[in-house]
């Protein structure tokens, strides 16, 4: 490992609501979504080096630390688009699980255009990061925001919102990964017309001091569960024990809220299944 000159946190995200409105021009879908960090993070190393290059290592066997890996081409904008001299050496140590709607790329992307800007010394804005971001990838602009906020547009367009409390939830990943390509295709059968608005009920809902959990929702769900069985089966074991459920993003990991007796029972439960369960809680920033 490289030594710890800047070292930062890169938390994942949960979606509290999710709604697909249409397909756009550009192939891009048009989302409307409460996005919620969450206390499950990778952490990121970073160390100014004499060499001009970019070096990439990491913990985890599962993903590239190639020029296809997000870290390495939020760097690599920095670095050409400020013309910085000398490189970097990045190192990921990585916790949140790879394929999973936790954003976990995308937030390791955030983290490197927020690293490097206090490494580099370029001093932009939370507002230029973010637009920078938005070139790389859909929920990058979120993730370097972060807590709860309103999302919409492509992913682009990100609104803060008032915090919600941090509440205990488990968070559940199944041992795969789902084509999110594959989720959106078959989203793409359905009426767009239904569009019931849980985002807009729950900030306030949010805003006014109540329970959100009424408002839950996640158009992919049908459409994962659909094609990866799987993942309803952990939702419906989940509401056997009174919880309430939802999965985030394309999946297949889900989440429950529920009070710390069934939070437990269920982790005992769910450990012996998968590797990648967490007992954690939501996390403003």
């Amino acid at each position: 490992m490289i030594d710890k000159m800047l070292e930062l946190k890169a938390y994942g995200k949960i979606n509290l609501t999710l709604e697909v409105l249409g397909l756009r021009e550009d192939s891009f879908h048009e989302i409307k979504s409460i996005m919620q960090t969450i206390d499950i993070f990778d952490v990121l190393y970073f160390e100014k080096i004499p060499e001009n290059t970019i070096k990439l290592a990491g913990s985890s066997q599962e993903i590239p630390y190639d020029d296809s890996n997000l870290i390495m081409k939020a760097a690599r904008l920095l670095k050409e688009r400020y013309q910085i001299k000398g490189g970097v050496a990045i190192y990921l140590e990585k916790r949140i699980p790879v394929e999973a709607g936790l954003a976990g790329g995308s937030s390791d992307c955030a983290a490197t255009l927020k690293g490097l800007n206090q490494l580099w010394g370029l001093k932009l804005s939370t507002e230029k990061l973010m637009e920078l971001g938005g070139i790389l990838g859909s929920d990058i602009p979120y993730t370097i925001l972060g807590g709860t906020a309103l999302v919409e547009g492509r992913g682009e367009k990100v609104l803060k919102i008032k915090d919600i409390s941090e509440r205990e939830i488990l968070v559940v990943k199944p041992d795969f990964g789902v084509s999110t390509k594959r989720v959106y295709e078959e989203v793409d059968k359905y009426d767009y017309s239904l569009f019931h608005d849980y985002s807009g009920k729950m900030i306030k809902s949010i805003d006014d001091g109540k329970n959100i959990d009424e408002y839950l929702y996640n158009d992919l769900q049908k459409a994962t569960t659909d094609l990866y069985p799987e993942v309803n089966q952990i939702i419906n074991l989940m509401k056997n024990e009174g919880v309430i459920p939802l999965m985030s993003g394309s999946g297949p990991t889900c989440y429950c809220f529920g009070d710390n007796a069934s939070i437990k029972k269920l982790y005992d439960i769910f450990k012996d299944m998968y590797k990648n369960v967490f007992m954690t809680k939501l996390k403003n920033i």
